[in-house]
């Protein structure tokens, strides 16, 4: 009996001395290094115009850098910022500001390591893809009736790399004779326009045909009457091979002699039958637009 006490105290006395007290437990744990905030800027954003922009933030370089096609004066633009949690914003103090980005603006933020300092930057489009979400069918009495597809199909962001590449797509185009109409969704001073072909330059590939727009204010009238309707370019694939298949037909228009237009008609003339016919099959449509705020 003797002999286990004095084990049992022994085996006491043995924890106690190895076991480290409250105080240096604590020390212990204070010692740990803190893992930096990798990305302490979550997101920088401006409202341009009726679109929200979000910036680039490169946390290698960083960089943050907005691209804006709609805001005139960059010595006021209203920036709001999303920070990390964790992260703690040194300077400027606010989330929200007016900032002059004529000019490169710092910003200094903690990332529980070291201070670290981004440089923001802004310019202006001068040229940029219309939202293809906006667009919509403006169907008018003198246009053709679908003959297979669906016009959505026409501004889904898919196109053919090579020709005959039909399941790449889906085998989805849009056919239909002679005449479609598009509501832009806005109006906006056209820089390009390109077709991305179905057909390559056989069957109802069209040939010629010919983009027209509606240059006047308001909505054109429902009878489609060309009269009222401007002819903005004619497309010829009469010398056109499988080498320029993939590019897709374009036309383009300087800035100074741009059209301002929302809605806008494609038009077909002839297509590669034999006999030619009107109908014709389109898998890709595509506007950009000058910024005319620049």
């Amino acid at each position: 009996m003797k002999l286990r006490l004095f084990s049992f105290i022994c085996l006491v006395f043995a924890t106690g001395f190895f076991l480290p007290s409250c105080e240096e437990t604590a020390k212990f744990d204070e010692s740990l290094p803190l893992n930096p905030v990798l990305t302490p800027i979550k997101s920088v954003t401006v409202m341009d115009g009726k679109e929200l922009r979000y910036a680039e933030i490169s946390d290698q370089d960083r960089t943050i850098h907005l691209e804006l096609k709609s805001i005139m004066d960059l010595s006021q633009v209203e920036v709001h910022f999303e920070f990390s949690k964790r992260a703690k914003l040194i300077t400027p103090m606010d989330t929200v500001m007016i900032l002059n980005l004529r000019e490169p603006f710092e910003i200094v933020i903690n990332n529980l390591y070291k201070d670290l300092t981004y440089t923001m930057t802004a310019s202006v489009l001068e040229t940029f893809e219309i939202d293809k979400s906006l667009f919509r069918e403006f169907r008018l009495a003198n246009d053709s009736p679908r003959m297979e597809g669906d016009i959505l199909y026409l501004w889904n962001n898919e196109a053919m790399a090579k020709p005959d590449d039909y399941g790449s797509i889906g085998y989805r185009n849009y056919l239909t004779d002679h005449t479609f109409t598009v509501d832009l969704g806005d109006y906006y001073n056209l820089y390009k326009f390109t077709a991305n072909l179905y057909w390559a330059y056989t069957n109802v590939c069209p040939k010629v045909y010919e983009l027209w727009g509606y240059t006047k204010e308001g909505v054109p009238p429902s009878d489609g009457n060309w009269d009222n309707w401007t002819k903005l370019a004619t497309i010829d694939n009469s010398k056109s091979t499988l080498a320029d298949f993939a590019a897709g037909d374009t036309a383009e228009f300087a800035k100074e002699e741009s059209p301002r237009v929302r809605y806008v008609r494609v038009h077909c003339l002839e297509n590669y039958r034999n006999p030619p016919t009107t109908a014709f099959s389109l898998c890709e449509i595509t506007f950009w637009a000058w910024n005319m705020y620049i």
